[in-house]
């Protein structure tokens, strides 16, 4: 599992650099990286439509965020309708301290195939080595299921603990990755699929 940190540098670097400039449909801001620029889409949310969930975000077309607040205690769910039937795989999401950094950063990682499992890793660096099982934070009540439509993975966490303590009336700058083509193989080959984005849990629905 300690490849994601590997594998988001690799995407990273390959990318272009790009404009700073928003643009007229999305708001974004933009950190140096590498000697580049990468940008961090804010997202809009909308009423989630998972039950019980209340809010929701996409991160990219086929991949969703959903997500409550009780208390101080955050219930995610990632669903990857691009994942539906899959056999084997993995579905990360992380908070990180600065947007479109990929460290410091706490990551929820869920994965396929069975004994399915949700983990919480603490991002400290772009080597191997420095991605390791979190003692900050923790996940609970998880759980991964896939079916015909989409795989999903389930957990919650407090937002007082962890390198990127989650805020929930202000922006959460998270980096996400998932992969289909086979966790046995090679856990951090997700190839294009990935992304940085900003959402703000206290937003209107």
């Amino acid at each position: 599992m300690i490849l994601l940190a590997a594998a988001f540098q690799g995407a990273l670097a390959a990318l272009p650099a790009i404009s700073t400039a928003a643009t007229a449909e999305t708001a974004s801001v933009s950190v140096p990286m590498n000697g580049t620029q990468y940008r961090t889409t804010a997202l809009a949310c909308s009423k989630s439509t998972l039950a019980g969930f209340v809010k929701k975000v996409t991160l990219k077309p086929k991949l969703l965020f959903h997500w409550k607040i009780v208390g101080t205690t955050l219930y995610g769910a990632i669903v990857a309708q691009a994942g539906g039937g899959a056999k084997n795989g993995w579905i990360s999401v992380a908070w990180v301290q600065s947007p479109g950094r990929m460290y410091p950063a706490d990551a929820v990682v869920g994965n396929l195939p069975a004994p399915t499992r949700v983990k919480a890793y603490a991002m400290n660096g772009y080597s191997m080595s420095s991605v390791v099982p979190s003692s900050a934070f923790k996940v609970t009540a998880t759980s991964v299921t896939s079916s015909v439509s989409a795989t999903i993975i389930k957990f919650t966490r407090s937002g007082k603990t962890g390198l990127s303590p989650i805020k929930y009336a202000g922006t959460n700058n998270i980096i996400w990755a998932y992969s289909f083509s086979g966790f046995s193989k090679n856990f951090g080959d997700h190839g294009p699929n990935w992304g940085s984005a900003s959402v703000n849990l206290a937003c209107s629905v």
